[in-house]
């Protein structure tokens, strides 16, 4: 049991500017500020430099370097400056959390960034003091159980495994941190696919397993975050 607090910042740089990664051999190279196609390099999804990821700990600093990452290349971050600033006039800005359910860029008060974002809640209909919470990044999720009674205070529980659950496909996540899993790139497809059909996260913890459903709402916000920062593109 935890207090989601204590989460910190490194989860939050992961999912900054919500992109990807690193090559997996030879030397950094700094790139332009507005990062363009090549047609002579081969780019792989970042679902391939998971171990970077994690070592790195920044998605931002890394996809503004000469990374043949397609995410870094084809979608909308901080390493994309100009695109990321006309992004964020097309959905509602928020300090510290935006509403349940709906697509906005948060600005963190610790980091002071701006990051998209959907948040949503699946509350437990016996008590509505206790059920999950999730905030979906474009290539991640922040997920964590709750629960609390009359005159103490909440507790938080994070899951050691997280299985996703789209339709009929099942997707294993790997974990990023504590709390935080990534979101792989056949997920997203089969999510941007067909919005309609069910999502739901089987969280493992130490008190059990748990599925957590995610909203129609939600969904579709989610989509529309992926689509505004580009994440929809042809591998």
């Amino acid at each position: 049991m935890f207090k989601v607090k204590t989460l910190g910042l490194i989860f939050l740089s992961l999912i900054l500017g919500a992109c990807n990664l690193i090559v997996k051999s030879g030397e950094l190279k700094p790139a332009s500020p507005e990062i363009e196609d090549s047609p002579q390099l081969a780019y792989e999804t970042l679902d391939n430099f998971l171990l970077e990821l994690k070592r790195e700990k920044s998605l931002t600093s890394l996809c503004k370097k000469d990374l043949r990452i397609l995410e870094c290349q084809k979608a909308i971050g901080e390493w994309k400056p100009e695109k990321f600033e006309r992004a964020k006039l097309e959905v509602p800005a928020c300090f510290d959390q935006c509403m349940l359910d709906a697509f906005g860029f948060y600005r963190d008060s610790q980091s002071g960034k701006e990051i998209p974002a959907v948040r949503t809640k699946d509350f437990d209909a016996s008590a509505p003091s206790r059920g999950f919470e999730a905030t979906l990044f474009p290539v991640a999720i922040k997920i964590f159980r709750y629960e609390g009674c009359t005159g103490c205070a909440l507790t938080y529980q994070y899951p050691t495994k997280l299985v996703a659950e789209h339709g009929e496909n099942t997707f294993n996540l790997p974990l990023l941190t504590r709390g935080g899993y990534y979101l792989p790139a056949t997920l997203r497809k089969s999510i941007l696919r067909d919005p309609s059909k069910e999502l739901q996260f089987r969280a493992k913890t130490t008190e059990g397993e748990f599925i957590m459903e995610i909203s129609a709402k939600s969904i579709s916000e989610y989509t529309k975050m992926l689509k505004l920062l580009k994440y929809d593109f042809e591998s």
